[in-house]
Formats: C-alpha cells, structure tokens, sequence
C-alpha cells in the first residue's frame, strides 16, 4: 500500500509540474504579458502556436492576463464568385505567421476586409518570433502606463477595453487596402498608416520603418500575404 501510495503521489506531482509548465501560469511580477496560456510550444522549428478558440474567449472575456487550456474551434472560411481562395483562406494556413493570423480573426472590421473577396488586400504578417521577441507586447502602450501606472493600466473594464483597442490598432496597422501593390507607391492601411516599399539587393523593405519583408507567402484573388521580419506601428 505504501508503495502504491507513493507512486500516486509522485504521478500526481508529474502532472502539477507539467500543467503548470505548459500553461505557464503567472507570475508574481506586476508587468503585464499577454496569456501564454495562448502559444502552445508544441511546434516545429520552435515557432509556437495560438489556438484561436483560446485567443477568441480571451478577447471576449475581457482577460489579458489570464486564460485556460481550451480545445481548438472550427473554422470557416469564404471564396471568391469563382470558388478561387481568398486571403482569409490562406493566412491561417501559412507557416510561420499562427499569431497574427489568429488575432486577425478576432475583430470585425479586419476579419470582414479579409472575407470580402471583392476587395484587395496586402497582409504584411509578422513571424511567430517577431511578435514574440518585442520588449512588450501588441496589446500594451507605454502611454497607458505613463497616464495610468503599471498596476491599472489594463485592469477592470476601462483598461480591457484600452488593451483590445490598442491590439486592435496593432492588426490594423499591418493590412494594406490595396493590392497589386508597386514599389514606391504609397499605399493606406486600415490603421490609416500611409507605406510605401523599396527593394535594394533582392529584398524588399517596408518604409517608413525599414523592415524587412522575408517572403511573399501568398498570392490568391483578392491579395497577397507578405511575411515580415518585425513589427510595424510599433513604439518602444
């Protein structure tokens, strides 16, 4: 009995370490993250994932610093008149991009550009790791925090309603209204952004910041998928 005992006990804290490992649960630190409950690791290559259902309820509850493992929802998707693909076909399918693709789906006036097979868009899609890597993340402005202090800035209604605001503004500052989309030609985002792009040695660059466009992933009726190397609209 004693033996049996034991190995339950050492079963069960197996399974505390490795839940709590995998959702990565908070921290006691003050500084706001957004819910890692949300990247699931298990991906090749180390680029992580986002399940949307999990992204969808937390934008919906209003929680940017909490989540729970939930199972993944289904998707659907549109087609132009002539049953070809369309961007909101593509970009959920494209490797490397899983974030935005999934914060993309969670705001009308972007997922309804991206539905509309009638109007042409460039999505410039930062990689799983650029979105990853910056000091903070797309749903936190430095100005909140200056106004408002560390500790309230995103808490109680108010302040999850600034933190869908401004992630709402970060989507929206990354799609084009408008493709074919020539070099030098300026060009408006739905964030109202005015961009333009250079190519100098084979690689393309997005102006006015300068980043670089890693690839263009997709091409479909109503547009292109433009996988970049960083962010844009973003201040530290």
């Amino acid at each position: 009995m004693r033996h049996i005992s034991s190995t339950l006990a050492f079963a069960f804290l197996l399974l505390f370490y490795t839940v709590t490992t995998a959702w990565d649960l908070p921290s006691l630190s003050s500084r706001k993250r957004i819910p890692q409950p949300l990247v699931d690791t298990i991906q090749a290559r180390n680029e992580r994932r986002v399940d949307p259902s999990r992204l969808h309820e937390w934008i919906s509850n209003q929680q940017p610093l909490k989540g729970a493992a939930m199972a993944p929802s289904s998707e659907s998707t549109s087609q132009g008149a002539s049953g070809d693909p369309i961007i909101s076909d593509v970009l959920p399918k494209t490797r490397g991009i899983n974030i935005f693709a999934s914060l993309t789906r969670q705001f009308e006036s972007v997922e309804g550009r991206l539905n509309d097979p009638r109007q042409n868009v460039t999505v410039l899609a930062p990689r799983n790791s650029a979105i990853q890597d910056l000091p903070r993340k797309p749903w936190e402005n430095p100005q909140d925090y200056e106004q408002f202090g560390e500790a309230k800035a995103y808490e109680g209604d108010e302040g999850q309603d600034r933190a869908k605001q401004n992630l709402e503004r970060f989507v929206a500052a990354h799609i084009v209204i408008r493709s074919p989309w020539n070099e030098g030609e300026e060009a408006e985002t739905l964030g109202g952004d005015k961009l333009t792009w250079r190519k100098h040695e084979d690689r393309i660059y997005i102006e006015p910041s300068g980043i670089q466009v890693d690839t263009i992933a997709e091409q479909v009726s109503n547009g292109e998928v433009w996988v970049l190397n960083g962010v844009l609209n973003y201040s530290q």
